[in-house]
Protein backbone atom coordinates (compact mmCIF):
# COMPACT_ATOMS: atom_id res chain seq x y z
CA UNK A 1 0.00 0.00 0.00
CA UNK A 2 1.40 3.39 -0.98
CA UNK A 3 2.19 5.71 1.90
CA UNK A 4 1.38 9.38 1.92
CA UNK A 5 4.18 11.95 2.10
CA UNK A 6 3.21 12.63 5.72
CA UNK A 7 3.41 8.93 6.62
CA UNK A 8 6.79 8.60 4.89
CA UNK A 9 8.30 11.50 6.84
CA UNK A 10 6.67 10.44 10.11
CA UNK A 11 8.51 7.12 9.74
CA UNK A 12 11.76 8.78 8.61
CA UNK A 13 11.87 11.58 11.20
CA UNK A 14 14.11 9.78 13.70
CA UNK A 15 16.79 9.06 11.05
CA UNK A 16 16.32 12.11 8.86
CA UNK A 17 19.07 14.42 10.12
CA UNK A 18 21.77 11.75 9.85
CA UNK A 19 20.66 10.38 6.50
CA UNK A 20 19.91 13.60 4.61
CA UNK A 21 23.56 14.68 4.70
CA UNK A 22 24.58 11.38 3.15
CA UNK A 23 21.91 11.59 0.46
CA UNK A 24 22.16 15.26 -0.53
CA UNK A 25 25.49 16.64 -1.76
CA UNK A 26 26.74 19.68 0.16
CA UNK A 27 23.68 19.95 2.37
CA UNK A 28 25.28 22.52 4.67
CA UNK A 29 26.45 24.57 1.70
CA UNK A 30 22.84 24.80 0.52
CA UNK A 31 21.86 26.42 3.81
CA UNK A 32 24.85 28.74 3.76
CA UNK A 33 23.79 29.95 0.31
CA UNK A 34 20.21 30.47 1.50
CA UNK A 35 21.35 32.56 4.47
CA UNK A 36 23.65 34.64 2.25
CA UNK A 37 20.73 35.43 -0.06
CA UNK A 38 18.46 36.45 2.81
CA UNK A 39 21.23 38.60 4.26
CA UNK A 40 21.19 40.85 1.18
CA UNK A 41 18.09 42.48 2.67
CA UNK A 42 17.55 40.97 6.12
CA UNK A 43 13.89 39.97 6.51
CA UNK A 44 11.69 40.36 9.56
CA UNK A 45 9.01 37.76 8.75
CA UNK A 46 10.07 34.51 7.09
CA UNK A 47 8.02 31.54 5.90
CA UNK A 48 9.74 28.14 5.85
CA UNK A 49 7.80 25.69 3.67
CA UNK A 50 8.50 22.07 4.53
CA UNK A 51 10.36 23.01 7.69
CA UNK A 52 11.09 19.37 8.54
CA UNK A 53 13.23 18.93 11.64
CA UNK A 54 13.98 22.66 11.80
CA UNK A 55 17.46 22.85 10.25
CA UNK A 56 16.58 25.71 7.90
CA UNK A 57 14.60 27.67 10.49
CA UNK A 58 17.50 27.38 12.93
CA UNK A 59 19.99 28.61 10.34
CA UNK A 60 17.78 31.63 9.66
CA UNK A 61 17.19 32.72 13.26
CA UNK A 62 20.83 32.20 14.23
CA UNK A 63 22.12 34.25 11.29
CA UNK A 64 19.42 36.94 11.25
CA UNK A 65 18.59 38.18 14.75
CA UNK A 66 15.59 40.27 13.65
CA UNK A 67 13.91 37.41 11.79
CA UNK A 68 10.81 35.61 12.97
CA UNK A 69 9.94 32.34 11.25
CA UNK A 70 6.67 30.56 10.49
CA UNK A 71 7.44 26.92 9.69
CA UNK A 72 4.96 24.63 7.92
CA UNK A 73 5.23 20.88 7.51
CA UNK A 74 2.82 18.04 6.81
CA UNK A 75 4.54 15.58 9.22
CA UNK A 76 3.71 15.68 12.92
CA UNK A 77 6.86 13.70 13.77
CA UNK A 78 9.12 16.09 11.87
CA UNK A 79 7.46 19.05 13.57
CA UNK A 80 8.00 17.43 16.94
CA UNK A 81 11.72 17.18 16.28
CA UNK A 82 11.75 20.76 14.99
CA UNK A 83 10.20 21.99 18.25
CA UNK A 84 12.99 20.30 20.22
CA UNK A 85 15.70 21.74 17.97
CA UNK A 86 14.22 25.25 18.08
CA UNK A 87 13.14 25.40 21.71
CA UNK A 88 15.75 28.05 22.55
CA UNK A 89 14.19 30.30 19.90
CA UNK A 90 10.53 29.47 20.51
CA UNK A 91 9.57 33.13 20.95
CA UNK A 92 10.69 33.82 17.37
CA UNK A 93 9.35 30.67 15.70
CA UNK A 94 5.84 29.41 15.08
CA UNK A 95 5.39 25.86 13.78
CA UNK A 96 2.20 24.62 12.13
CA UNK A 97 1.06 21.45 10.41
CA UNK A 98 0.10 22.18 6.80
CA UNK A 99 0.29 20.62 3.36
CA UNK A 100 2.68 22.79 1.33
CA UNK A 101 0.68 22.16 -1.84
CA UNK A 102 -2.14 24.20 -0.28
CA UNK A 103 -0.45 26.09 2.55
CA UNK A 104 -2.52 27.99 5.08
CA UNK A 105 -0.91 31.43 4.99
CA UNK A 106 -1.76 34.64 6.77
CA UNK A 107 -0.45 38.05 5.80
CA UNK A 108 2.73 38.95 3.97
CA UNK A 109 6.28 37.69 4.39
CA UNK A 110 9.55 39.44 3.63
CA UNK A 111 11.12 36.12 2.65
CA UNK A 112 9.89 32.63 1.81
CA UNK A 113 12.24 29.66 1.80
CA UNK A 114 11.87 25.98 1.03
CA UNK A 115 14.57 23.32 1.21
CA UNK A 116 14.02 19.86 -0.32
CA UNK A 117 10.23 20.02 -0.20
CA UNK A 118 8.80 21.38 -3.46
CA UNK A 119 9.92 18.34 -5.46
CA UNK A 120 7.17 16.35 -3.74
CA UNK A 121 4.61 18.33 -5.77
CA UNK A 122 3.51 17.70 -9.34
CA UNK A 123 4.25 20.36 -11.96
CA UNK A 124 0.75 21.86 -11.84
CA UNK A 125 0.94 22.06 -8.06
CA UNK A 126 4.31 23.83 -8.24
CA UNK A 127 2.95 26.39 -10.69
CA UNK A 128 -0.03 27.08 -8.44
CA UNK A 129 2.16 27.24 -5.32
CA UNK A 130 4.50 29.82 -6.86
CA UNK A 131 1.53 32.05 -7.66
CA UNK A 132 0.26 31.76 -4.08
CA UNK A 133 3.71 32.54 -2.69
CA UNK A 134 4.02 35.61 -4.92
CA UNK A 135 0.75 36.90 -3.46
CA UNK A 136 2.06 36.46 0.09
CA UNK A 137 5.42 38.14 -0.46
CA UNK A 138 5.93 41.77 0.45
CA UNK A 139 7.07 44.07 -2.39
CA UNK A 140 10.79 43.51 -2.84
CA UNK A 141 10.51 40.17 -1.03
CA UNK A 142 12.63 37.13 -1.82
CA UNK A 143 11.76 33.49 -2.50
CA UNK A 144 14.50 30.86 -2.18
CA UNK A 145 13.82 27.31 -3.36
CA UNK A 146 16.57 24.77 -2.72
CA UNK A 147 15.72 21.40 -4.16
CA UNK A 148 16.51 18.46 -6.40
CA UNK A 149 15.92 18.96 -10.12
CA UNK A 150 15.68 16.69 -13.13
CA UNK A 151 18.61 17.08 -15.50
CA UNK A 152 17.80 18.95 -18.70
CA UNK A 153 19.60 16.23 -20.68
CA UNK A 154 20.23 12.56 -19.96
CA UNK A 155 23.80 13.17 -21.08
CA UNK A 156 24.42 14.84 -17.73
CA UNK A 157 23.72 11.52 -16.04
CA UNK A 158 26.97 10.30 -17.58
CA UNK A 159 28.83 13.21 -15.96
CA UNK A 160 27.15 12.82 -12.56
CA UNK A 161 27.54 9.06 -12.31
CA UNK A 162 27.19 8.70 -8.55
CA UNK A 163 25.75 5.60 -6.86
CA UNK A 164 22.55 5.97 -4.90
CA UNK A 165 20.63 3.28 -3.01
CA UNK A 166 17.19 2.38 -4.30
CA UNK A 167 14.57 4.46 -2.50
CA UNK A 168 10.92 3.46 -2.97
CA UNK A 169 9.93 6.94 -1.72
CA UNK A 170 11.44 8.48 -4.85
CA UNK A 171 9.16 6.47 -7.10
CA UNK A 172 6.13 7.24 -4.94
CA UNK A 173 6.54 10.88 -4.04
CA UNK A 174 9.41 12.59 -5.92
CA UNK A 175 8.28 14.53 -8.99
CA UNK A 176 11.39 16.18 -10.39
CA UNK A 177 11.26 18.92 -13.01
CA UNK A 178 14.16 20.83 -14.52
CA UNK A 179 15.54 24.01 -13.00
CA UNK A 180 14.54 25.73 -16.23
CA UNK A 181 10.92 24.62 -15.74
CA UNK A 182 10.93 26.14 -12.26
CA UNK A 183 12.35 29.44 -13.50
CA UNK A 184 9.65 29.62 -16.19
CA UNK A 185 6.93 28.98 -13.60
CA UNK A 186 8.36 31.62 -11.29
CA UNK A 187 8.33 34.21 -14.07
CA UNK A 188 4.77 33.24 -14.98
CA UNK A 189 3.76 33.71 -11.33
CA UNK A 190 4.90 37.32 -11.52
CA UNK A 191 8.40 37.34 -10.06
CA UNK A 192 10.49 40.17 -11.49
CA UNK A 193 13.91 38.53 -11.27
CA UNK A 194 14.72 34.82 -11.14
CA UNK A 195 18.02 32.98 -11.23
CA UNK A 196 20.01 29.90 -10.24
CA UNK A 197 22.13 31.05 -7.30
CA UNK A 198 23.93 27.74 -6.72
CA UNK A 199 23.95 24.25 -8.21
CA UNK A 200 25.80 20.99 -7.66
CA UNK A 201 24.88 17.84 -9.57
CA UNK A 202 21.07 17.53 -9.36
CA UNK A 203 20.64 19.87 -6.38
CA UNK A 204 20.33 23.62 -6.72
CA UNK A 205 19.23 26.87 -5.10
CA UNK A 206 16.83 29.08 -7.06
CA UNK A 207 16.14 32.67 -6.12
CA UNK A 208 13.26 34.93 -7.15
CA UNK A 209 12.44 38.50 -6.17
CA UNK A 210 9.10 40.26 -6.21
CA UNK A 211 9.30 43.76 -7.64
CA UNK A 212 9.43 46.69 -5.24
CA UNK A 213 6.27 48.76 -4.98
CA UNK A 214 6.54 51.98 -6.99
Amino acid sequence: MQRTVAQHFDAWAERYDAEIRRQVPRYDEIHATLVQLLSLRPPHRVLDLGTGTGTTALAVVEALPEARVVGLDVSTEMLGRARLRLRAHRKRIQLRQSNIATPELDGLFDAIVSVLAVHHLWGDEKRHLFSVLWEHLSPGGILVVADAFRHASDRLLELYDYPRPADPHEAEHDHLDTASDHLDWLRAAGFASVDVAWKYEDVGVLVAWKADRR
